[in-house]
């Protein structure tokens, strides 16, 4: 966790609850960030004015239960403070009424002439104010502030930032009114605070202090490493990092440009001996005069449950920008100003304010310039392809969010990261885009497209057992052309039960009498045996080996193999792909027996180990096989499928025909079964090639190389968040109680993807819900399994 900030605090919290492991980076000596309360005289101080507030019950309840008795509830109010006089915020028409008749009735005239088509094409904040409440509040209201506020016209200023900020309402009205609303007892930090113990209790760990120097990713889009000022952290595959830092410093975390800004805050802190300073009832206030330096001021007493009846600290805000007037101004010359300027509003006599404190905060409000979605969409570009990162908070998403979105947010996040039902439906931005190398070198030799069919005389079992023969195959295989020679790394323990009689190998082969552990135990290398047979071939040609197990596996690593085969017995089997994937060789392959999404599962966990060199291999697992049986269109569908990675076939037919069809279909690569007697006793050699054969093969596999293909689909990594915006999901038609029967009249498909696809809808009929589900909820595997009744 990159930042250690309320977001951060709380989506930690919600990963822990979920058994994740978390630990936090920040800064900062102390957690919080924008959201901290510190103290000062004795007293807590926020950094400006923090509301809890909600008209989500959800959250309302979310807090009162993780945060039990650690809410003050109450409303807050706000003014205007405009030429020496106060003016109601947020804007109503009972305050419109309440003013000198020629002012109402030319701000009425205003707003009956709204015209909603010019606030649909208002394209900067300027058009859309004048649009929305006319000339006159516009003047009075919402040119001076905003410009004040961000520095720059309300010409230059982009119109998104008006919808949600500029409003009129019916009546006066506290902000945030009709919501629950609340401050932390000891402020904002008394929440941060028990998130911390939640944290610490539940084994996350945090580090303060400690300042993150750069970001490291690999080709793959992946993290592997962050560098601080005291140690470098290796991202593990099955790690994922989450961003709650600003845009612009995690740019330079990963090295890149971003044109995003944020204006700062500096915090100039009053500790006055009075606590009658803001009109009776206001809580803060704005000020849009330019000459006075702060915009915003609040009262500290309004912001914590027990407030000191004869004296308070004011908070003054002034916004800033790198390097103007106020960020060069020393904290002394800054406060002294601050001072006379607040005393000079009337508010309090200057020898009330008795001391002052300077907080620099330099990055707080996004900067919502025209055209500056263009640089968002460019930096959030950068961001999304991080495969195992995830974004979140408002400096880091360059969104304005309160806290009960922020918390909100984590607590989506927490389930996209854990929740079954996510996973079930594939919905995961840490899964790599399945990109790899369209070109595979193995040696001094190149596979794919470009390049000479690269052929494979498979030995495997044809050895018999006997080191002279393998040897033999081995001078055979090179004297007849073959690029390489792949054997096969076993323990027949773990290949087959000893008392099995049947075996997938050797379906096909009829007249054996010897049990499947038999004739594989025969024929199993030992390291030794395999370590001489790479020496004897390896000055000579490429020579491989497929491992059938984790302990092969490892000797062959050992004995530093130059690739590895994949039998299309183990495309499913997921571990032994991970381990091998893991020493990043190249891999080869076999896809018997297997649907295209087995196919995909594998090389999904190729691609988490970040090895880019794979060969696929279309393959029938029949022993011969029949040549309609090979289906080498297969190539096609799985060259388009993966981005046109180099393919082949594993060709079990007896003879070379089927092989020159893959090659004239493209075909990368060849593998075919090699023997020295075709009669010898063995399942394989009577659909292996003898050395002449495999000769004339190679000498017609020339001549069809004149002629050869391309394609791509899939997710890309920035489409997680619109797959959980709009997929359609089961959700409840109608309230359903707990113990329920679910039928299809319960089900409508609907977005967000927050409940289960529509294909599992056979297994979701018939089950018993485990609690009451109001109406449009999403269904979720964990709301499923009941007792009838709800008993």
């Amino acid at each position: 966790m990159l930042g250690g900030g309320v977001t951060g605090l709380a989506v930690a919290y919600e990963l822990l609850k979920r058994g994740q492991k978390v630990e936090i980076i920040e800064k900062s000596p102390s957690l919080g960030g924008l959201a901290k309360t510190e103290r000062w005289k004795g007293r807590p101080i926020d950094m400006g004015p923090h509301i809890y507030h909600t008209p989500d019950k959800d959250i309302q309840d979310y807090w009162l239960a993780e945060f039990e008795g650690l809410f003050h509830k109450r409303e807050h109010w706000a003014k205007n403070l405009k030429n020496s006089k106060f003016y109601d915020y947020p804007i109503s028409r009972e305050f419109i009424n309440s003013l000198p008749d020629d002012m109402r009735e030319k701000i009425n005239n205003d707003l009956a002439k709204a015209d909603p088509d010019a606030l649909a094409r208002a394209n900067n904040y300027y058009e859309y104010t004048k649009a929305l409440a006319g000339e006159t509040l516009q003047e009075l209201f919402f040119t001076q502030y905003p410009e004040k506020l961000w520095g720059m016209s309300t010409k230059e200023l982009d119109a998104n930032w008006a919808p949600k900020r500029v409003q009129i309402t019916e009546e006066r009205r506290a902000f945030y009114q009709g919501q629950w609303s609340a401050v932390g007892n000891e402020g904002s930090g008394t929440i941060v605070s028990s998130l911390e113990e939640k944290i610490i209790a539940l084994g996350g760990v945090i580090k303060l202090g400690e300042v993150i120097e750069r970001v490291e990713q690999n080709d793959s889009d992946a993290i592997t490493r962050i560098v601080t000022d005291i140690r470098e952290i290796d991202i593990m595959p099955v790690d994922l990092v989450i961003n709650t830092t600003s845009c612009t410093i995690f740019s330079r975390f990963i090295g890149a440009e971003t044109d995003l800004k944020y204006r700062g805050v500096i915090l100039v802190m009053l500790e006055l001996t009075t606590a009658n300073v803001l009109p009776e009832g206001v809580d803060f206030i704005y000020i849009d005069d330019k000459e006075i330096y702060f915009n915003r001021v609040s009262d500290q007493n309004s912001f914590i449950k027990d407030p000191t009846s004869d004296a308070t600290i004011m908070c003054c805000e002034i916004t800033y920008s790198p390097n103007d007037k106020y960020d060069v101004m020393s904290e002394g010359e800054l406060a002294q100003e601050v001072k006379g300027q607040f005393a000079g509003l009337g508010l309090c006599s200057l020898d009330q304010i008795i001391d002052y404190k300077v907080i620099k905060l330099p990055e707080v409000y996004p900067m919502y310039f025209k055209g500056y979605q263009a640089a968002l969409n460019q930096t959030r570009e950068k961001f999304d392809k991080i495969r195992n990162l995830y974004t979140l908070g408002s400096l880091a998403e360059f969104i304005y969010a309160d806290l009960q979105i922020l918390f909100s947010k984590a607590i989506d996040l927490a389930q996209v990261i854990t929740d079954k039902t996510f996973k079930a439906n594939g919905i995961n931005k840490t899964n790599p885009r399945l990109e790899f190398n369209k070109i595979v070198h193995i040696k001094e030799k190149s596979i794919g497209a470009g390049h000479n069919t690269f052929l494979i005389a498979e030995i495997g079992l044809n050895h018999n057992g006997s080191m002279v023969l393998a040897k033999e195959l081995i001078d055979a295989a090179i004297a007849s052309g073959a690029d390489a020679v792949k054997l096969q790394s076993y323990k027949a323990k773990y290949r087959v039960a000893e008392n099995g009689k049947t075996s997938r190998y050797v379906e096909k082969v009829l007249g054996t009498e010897e049990t499947d552990y038999e004739m594989l135990k025969k024929s199993e290398l030992s390291k030794e045996q395999t370590a001489e047979l790479f020496d004897y071939a390896k000055d000579r040609t490429i020579i491989f080996s497929a491992p059938f197990d984790l302990e092969s596996a490892d000797e062959l690593a050992e004995l530093g193999v130059d690739c590895y085969k994949i039998a299309s017995f183990d495309l499913v089997n997921l571990p032994l792909i991970r381990k091998v994937a893991s020493t990043n060789k190249p891999m080869i392959i076999s896809t018997g027996m297997a649907y295209l999404s087995e196919v995909q599962d594998a090389l999904m966990e190729v691609a988490k180990c970040g090895n880019p060199n794979v060969i696929l291999m279309q393959c029938t697992s029949s022993y011969p096989c029949p040549p309609e049986s090979m289906n080498i269109k297969a190539i096609d569908t799985m060259r388009l499928a993966f981005n046109n990675l180099p393919v082949g076939i594993s060709d079990h037919v007896i003879g070379d025909m089927v092989s020159l069809g893959a090659v004239a279909r493209g075909a990368n690569i060849i593998e075919k079964h090699f023997t020295l007697d075709k009669e010898m006793e063995g399942p394989d050699h009577v659909l292996s090639m003898l050395p002449t054969e495999f000769a004339a093969m190679k000498e017609r596999v020339i001549i069809v190389e004149k002629s050869l293909g391309d394609g791509i689909k899939q997710p890309s990594a920035n489409e997680v968040a619109s797959i959980i915006r709009f997929r359609k999901t089961m959700y409840t038609k109608h309230a359903i109680k707990k113990g329920s029967v679910i039928n299809v009249g319960d089900i409508i498909y609907t977005a967000p993807a927050y409940g289960i696809y529509s294909k599992y809808e056979d297994i979701v009929i018939g089950q018993i819900t485990t609690q009451d589900m109001a109406e449009n909820t999403p269904i979720t595997w964990n709301v499923l399994g009941g007792s009838p009744g709800g008993l």
